[in-house]
Parts: structure tokens; C-alpha cells; sequence
């Protein structure tokens, strides 16, 4: 009688140590990756320390593809009317912090300091920072 009620112990022992919690895995959603943050929309240029942008300039954006390219669209003031100037395509690698555009033969370095699903924080090669959102103007 002793030996299958240690037979029986060790079946309840090994069946509860075999049995996870799966549950607390779930329970916080996957952090979006860089990359994704980065193709997650249309990025509008929002503030620039020095020389702020102009209230027609932060109609400007960027969109990033997952292809690895970019549009670049261009907004300024003409006789008082706020136009789109440029639209450019480039192509760009992110490469950790290191996001790096080329337009045909100019090219971009900049550093990401932060980003989140609403917000892009950049610093170029100048020691420019520019933010950009989601929020056109």
C-alpha cells in the first residue's frame, strides 16, 4: 500500500511541475519593435530645436514603407497660401538607434532618441532635434 501511494505522490508532483501558467504571458501585449513604430503611419514634422518650422512647414511628413523606402512631402508658404512644394522618394535603413535616408545622392544620418506609436524623436548630424507625430499642422 505504501508503494502506490508514493507512486501516486509523485504523479501529483510531476503533473503540477509539468503544469505551467501560460496565462501571464498573454496578459501584457508584445512591445512593437522599432521598425514597426517607424512604418506605423505618416509622420508630420511637429518641432525642431533650434529654428522651429513654421505652422506651413508642419504640414511636411515622412512615410516609411517596410520596403525600405520613404516619401518625403514638402509644405511652404507662397504669397500667403500654404502649398506642398516636394514630394521625394528616398530609401532609408534603420540600423539599431541609427536611421539613415539616402536621397538619390544626399544622404541623411540621424539618431532615433525615442519613439512610440504616436511620437518620433530624432536627432540629425547637425545636433538638430525633430520631432514629428501623427497629427498634420
Amino acid at each position: 500500500m505504501g508503494t502506490i501511494k508514493t507512486i501516486g505522490v509523485l504523479g501529483l508532483l510531476m503533473l503540477s511541475f509539468a503544469c505551467s501558467n501560460s496565462d501571464d504571458d498573454n496578459d501584457s501585449p508584445e512591445t512593437p519593435s522599432t521598425a514597426n513604430l517607424l512604418i506605423s503611419g505618416k509622420w508630420y514634422l511637429e518641432s525642431k530645436t533650434p529654428n522651429d518650422f513654421s505652422a506651413c512647414e508642419k504640414n511636411g511628413s515622412l512615410q516609411f514603407h517596410d520596403d525600405g523606402s520613404v516619401e518625403q512631402e514638402n509644405y511652404e508658404e507662397n504669397s500667403g497660401t500654404c502649398e506642398a512644394t516636394d514630394l521625394n522618394s528616398a530609401t532609408y535603413t534603420l540600423s539599431g538607434s541609427s536611421l539613415v535616408i539616402t536621397f538619390g545622392s544626399d544622404t541623411i544620418t540621424t539618431t532615433i532618441n525615442s519613439i512610440t506609436d504616436s511620437e518620433l524623436s530624432i536627432t540629425d548630424s547637425n545636433g538638430d532635434t525633430i520631432i514629428l507625430d501623427k497629427t498634420q499642422g
